[in-house]
Order: structure tokens, then sequence, then C-alpha cells
């Protein structure tokens, strides 16, 4: 039996589970409501006993504060790949469930001193679905930190509120100057007002947005470039691994051998992550027939669930493993066969896309890294819905071919270069794009420029995330359906 993850879902089809794999923006404050509901959020607790282990659906709807606890205790000890790490808290002294799921992860340390479990999140039912499906509010501007520490517009999604109002990357923000805290992640109609630059050195202007109802483009750019050396390459912005990210791949993918195209670089920068059998079907694409039947990825829960992990294991295809839109399931993929890989990263790059990058080098492709360090998650998890919550808490460790799945600390770029905000993304000119193409053309990494400053390690704080939506804030490796 075969299973799929975001990189998390439950049976499907010929998958006992399909998996999302994406990566979230931290969640360890154990004191910090992040369900998104006003009234989980506001309910006060009382007191209850421990409940008993592996007896969720005791509890399962619930829908008093207490239940809701206890619930989310013993649903914990079920599923959560590092049960035996569960403190012993009083469920009474958190206010609401938010604070106790984030309570019970694990407080240990990986072995490069980072909080092990910075990715488990609870939200509320309707948000889960907005960050599987790329559609959200929002004002559709993601700022990232140059190597200055300038915050500078990296990314601007087409037809959003910060487009209409003359945004584009590159652009610096100067100051926000909406009272109060600012929210760049609303989860609903907002407004935010700043200053900003349309690039360093240029006059100021203001702005204020209005968030919007916007369906994000998980595949924005696909261009055939020519190398300064005359070579061929496709570039490919891929941003998320939502729902509607695989059509658009098949798709693109389809038009390249007839394009002559030798490499093909993969931007992957800011892409934290989604659904598993996104990662599995571009990876089989990249790949040829001599990868067919090998492990992609094994997912690895606990030791409550040995039968779950003996079935999980995701083998590299020629078909569509679970369908979309325009393509069904068992239609036979294109297939490229490529030696080696080029893929754009960065701390951004997260979970599923770094199943990508370690399901590859598994079967002997060269994945060739061009940026700055990824920000290691090798977990996944499944959703699980209780009284109009999302529960997503760590729940399995991905492996590849070669059994190899602790990367923590992140994948190491082979040629070191920085978001260049600078230049549009897709121009050949672009640092980190203009780093691969010279690779293409000499097989070797140019003299690297000054790497931006690494801020995606402090974005992976033990922080909850306010998802709202956004896809540079989405969760790891997921799977589609919640676990029966």
């Amino acid at each position: 039996m075969k299973s799929f993850v975001m990189r998390g879902a439950a049976a499907m089809g010929l998958a006992a589970a399909l998996l999302v794999a994406g990566c979230g923006g931290g969640g360890g404050d154990s004191g910090a409501c992040v369900s998104g509901s006003p009234e989980v959020c506001a309910a006060g607790s009382q007191s209850s006993s421990p409940p008993p282990p592996d007896n969720s659906e005791r509890y399962a709807g619930i829908c008093t504060p207490d239940g809701v606890k206890n619930f989310t205790r013993t649903y914990m000890n079920e599923a959560y790949l590092w049960y035996r790490e569960i403190p012993v808290v009083d469920p009474a002294q958190y206010a609401n469930v938010g604070s106790y799921f984030f309570a019970l992860l694990t407080p240990a340390l990986d072995p490069n001193g980072q909080r092990k479990d910075r990715f488990s999140f609870i939200v509320t039912a309707t948000d889960a679905d907005s960050l599987l499906t790329g559609a959200a509010t929002t004002y559709g501007v993601q700022w990232e930190p140059d190597a200055q520490g300038r915050q500078r517009a990296a990314f601007v999604e087409a037809g959003s509120p910060a487009q209409v109002a003359g945004l584009a990357r590159g652009a610096e923000l100067v100051q926000v100057t909406t009272p109060g805290t600012p929210d760049w992640f609303p989860n609903g109609p907002a407004q935010i007002s700043f200053v900003y630059r349309s690039a360093p050195g240029q006059a100021t202007a203001s702005a204020t947005l209005t968030s919007a109802a916007l369906q994000e483009d998980p595949l924005p750019l696909v261009s055939n470039l020519v190398s300064t050396g005359g070579h061929k390459v496709a570039y490919l912005l891929f941003n998320a691994h939502t729902q509607g990210a695989q059509d658009k791949l098949i798709a693109a993918i389809s038009g390249l051998p007839q394009a002559g195209v030798g490499d093909v670089v993969l931007d992957i920068r800011y892409n934290r992550g989604g659904f598993l059998y996104t990662a599995l079907s571009v990876s089989s694409m990249l790949t040829g027939p001599q990868a067919d039947g090998r492990v992609f990825e094994r997912l690895q829960y606990n030791d409550k669930r040995q039968a779950e992990t003996d079935a999980s294991i995701l083998d590299f295809s020629g078909v569509v493993q679970v369908g979309e839109a325009s393509y069904a399931a068992g239609t036979p993929l294109p297939r490229l066969g490529l030696p080696r890989v080029f893929l754009l990263t960065t701390g951004n790059t997260c979970s599923a896309s770094e199943s990508i990058i370690n399901s590859l080098r598994g079967v002997g492709v060269e994945v060739i890294l061009v940026g700055s360090t990824t920000c290691g998650k090798p977990y996944g998890f499944s959703r699980k819905d209780n009284c109009g919550l999302s529960y997503f808490p760590i729940e399995f460790q991905g492996v590849n071919d070669q059994g190899f799945g602790d990367y923590a600390a992140g994948f190491t770029p082979t040629c070191a270069a920085a978001d260049d905000f600078d230049h549009a993304l897709g121009d050949a000119g672009e640092g980190m794009l203009s780093t691969a193409l010279k690779f293409v053309d000499t097989g070797s990494c140019p003299q690297p420029a000054a790497l931006a400053h690494r801020t995606a390690r402090a974005q992976m704080s033990p922080v909850p995330p306010d998802f709202g939506g956004s896809r540079w804030r989405q969760p790891g490796r997921v799977i589609l359906t919640p676990r029966p």
C-alpha cells in the first residue's frame, strides 16, 4: 500500500494517506492563541483530569473548553511523532486550546540548537482550507530583507492590491504608518498604510492597501532562456505545492522537450511546501523511467503506528498518482530524464520543496542548489479536524531511497548566491538565476556575491504563525484528508 502526504492526507484511492508537506512559520509559543477563532481564544479553561491515552475519538465533537482540551491531549498522544516527549502540563493553566496545544509540543532542541518542533500548528478549519488551496484574503506582497537589512518586496502577486497600487519586486519598505501593530497577514478585510521607495535611493511614496480575496498562482512564470554559452535552459518559478500546482507543472514540463531544453532551473526560493503528491509528480517528471519503482519518500511514524510506517512508501512513477482538474490519476507524466537539475533555494525553501531535493539525490540525480541554506524540515503531518479547528502536529519523518532524512539543519547550497531584489524573477541577470546559468556554461560556481541576511532561521523560531492563507506562511508536508 502506498501513501501520499501535506507533507498529509488519509486514505485516497491507492494511497493510505495523501500527505502534504509544507513548511509552517513556527509554532512553539505556548502563550499565544493561533486558532483564529475568537470564541475559542476567549474561552476560559476549567481544570480537568489527564485524558486516557489513544482515545481522541472519545472526545471528538465535545466542543466545550474541557472537551476540546481533552481531545487535543489524546490526539497528540496518538499521532505526534515525539509523543514520548510531551511535557506534563496542567490544562487548567491555559486559557485556550491554542496555548494548550503549543504547551504540549516537545521542548527538545535539535543538534543545531533549534527547537526540534518549530512546525506543528493549529488553525481554524477555514484557514486550513485556504492554506491548501492558495485562496486567501491578502495584500499580495511578500517582504524579505536584503544584504543591508532593508525590507524589500520580494514577490508581488499578479492582480493583488499591492500590484494594483504599483508595488513591484525590489520596492523598499520605509515605514508602516497604520496605527497600532501592523498586520501583514490579515484573516479578513483590513487596511494597511506605509511609506515605501520603488527602489533604494528613490523618492518616497505612500500607499494604502485594502486586503482582497485572491487565488495565488503556484507557477506564475515559465520561460525558456539561452545562457551566454548558448545552452537552452527552462526556468520555472514554483511558489507553492497547493491544489492545482500539479496541473500547471505537467502542462509546463510537457512542452520542454520540443523546445530543445537541456537543463531545468526550478526556482523554489519562496516555496514553503504543501502537498507531497505534487513534489512526487514534479520529481518524477524531472527524472526518467530508470527511477520508477524506487523510493521517493518513506514516511516514518511513531512506534505506535508501525503498520502505517510499513505501508507509507511513495515511489517514483510515470503516471499521475492523485488527479486534479486537468490530469486524472493514471495519466502518463512527461519525463525529462535529466541527469542533473538546478534548484534556487533560500531559508524559505521548506518541507515538500526539500523532499524534491532529498528524493532526487536519493536516486542519483545531481541536484545543484543555488542560493542559501533551506529551512530544514524533514517532517510532515496530516490534517485532523475537530470543533471547527484543524490540527497539524508533526506525525512523521520522511527519508529517501537511500534511507536519508536527517536534514534538520537544511540543505546547504552548491553555489552560494544572494536573492537579488534589483532584478525581476526570471531575469537572466538576477543573482541566483545568473549563478545557475554560469554553472550551466562552466560546470562550476562563479565567485559568490555577498549573501543576504539569513533571516529564515528567525522566521522558523517557535512563534505561532498567523497564517491567514499567506503563501509564505504555509504549512509543511500535510496529508490531503483527515486521518480516520
